[in-house]
This record gives structure tokens, sequence and C-alpha cells, in this order.
């Protein structure tokens, strides 16, 4: 399929250690024929935990509400009501309700199923992909990114950046980088030297002319 090969001339250009993952947001429950579901085995996941499962095994992951297994991220994805910040303060990530802290989440109950697969081997076209790299790798990206003009922003939090700050602005259609925080870290196993660089997939045609071409 077109994207498998997009995904396998990424890693080949940019010597990546795992391959792109595609990411996948349905307000439908259907799930893909091969699809690794947690609770089918009686676990739960974090996001963070699905997105390296994918990346190290090769596996698509499906998550619906049952699989879930962190709360922030129930809250983020729309899943579930609550109060990002009370949660926050409580886990240390702020020091208090007073301070800003911007955080978006997901209509509630927009969507159904999540869905993060190796982009080389998936079976469904992604909407937007997660590329883990060094910052010399990241750094590529960047130059691939802006070889067309203008900048890459990031807000860098360094909370909840895979599931969500690196990811909800490639669901948008921007292209952004960001620093894995404590929760990436322990719970995903992400190394110390690893950025997440992240594109809507409308975009993987350019990043590969930028890859050829830039710098």
């Amino acid at each position: 399929m077109k994207w498998n090969e997009i995904g396998k001339k990424i890693l080949e250009l940019l010597k990546l250690r795992t391959p792109p993952v595609g990411v996948i947001f349905s307000e439908k429950d259907e799930l893909p024929s091969n699809a690794f579901i947690p609770s089918k085995y009686g676990i739960k996941m974090a996001v963070c935990q699905a997105i390296a499962f994918t990346r190290f095994t090769g596996r698509t992951v499906a998550l619906k509400f049952e699989d879930f297994g962190c709360p922030p991220s129930t809250v983020l994805y729309g899943l579930m009501e609550g109060n990002l910040k009370e949660l926050f303060v409580k886990v240390g990530w702020i020091k208090n309700a007073e301070c800003k802290a911007e955080i978006e989440c997901l209509p509630p109950g927009k969507y159904k199923t999540f869905i993060f697969g190796d982009l080389t081997k998936m079976e469904i076209e992604p909407q937007a992909i997660l590329i883990f790299g060094k910052p010399a790798q990241i750094g590529r990206l960047i130059q691939a990114g802006t070889y067309f003009g203008g900048k890459i922003k990031a807000e860098l939090l360094a909370k909840a950046a895979s599931c969500h700050e690196a990811l909800f602005p490639a669901m948008k259609g921007e292209m952004t980088i960001s620093v894995p925080g404590a929760g990436d870290r322990v719970f995903a196993g992400l190394d110390e030297d690893e950025m997440i660089f992240s594109m809507p997939y409308d975009w993987v045609e350019k990043i590969i002319e930028g890859l050829k071409n830039a710098g």
C-alpha cells in the first residue's frame, strides 16, 4: 500500500531505530482485522504504551474506552469528563490550580476508536504520523518541512507528549516537535535522547522531497 512504501522510505532516509507510527482517530466502532486489542487479553494500556507497542512489534493497536489505562488520556481523548488541571496538580505536573494550564481536549464522545500502527505495515491509511528520532534526525525533518518555506512551531510542555502534545497538532494539519516527559520515558520506554516529530499524513510526500533535497 502507498503509505507502507512511504514509511519504508522515511525509515531508510533517516536511518531510524523504529518505523514511523500512523495514527487514526475514528468516529466509528470499527476495528482493523489484525489489530491488537488490550482488553481482549484482560489488560489496559496508556496511549504512549500503545504507540511504543506498535513501534517495537510492528503490530497495529486499537484502543476503545475499555482499553485505556491512563486517566489523563481518557479526559484528553473525550472519553470521560474530568478536570485536567486538578489532575495535573495531584500528580505534581503543575504547582497549583492558579497556574495557567490550557490543555486542549477532544470533543466529548466524538471519537470511538484510536488506532496506532507501524506505517510500513498498517492496512489503513493514517491521518497523522509520529516519528521518533534523535535530535539530528529531528533536525533533518525540520529542514525538510521548512524546505517549502515557513517555520515549524512547537509549544513545549513535556506533559503527555506523544499522546497529546505531538499528536493533536498533526491531527489538525500542523507539523510540530515535542520533547517527551516522564510519562513517555517511564511507561513507554523512550530513550533519553529521543524526540518526536509529527505531521499530518498529507505532508508525507513533501517531507520525503525535503529530506532528499534540503540541507
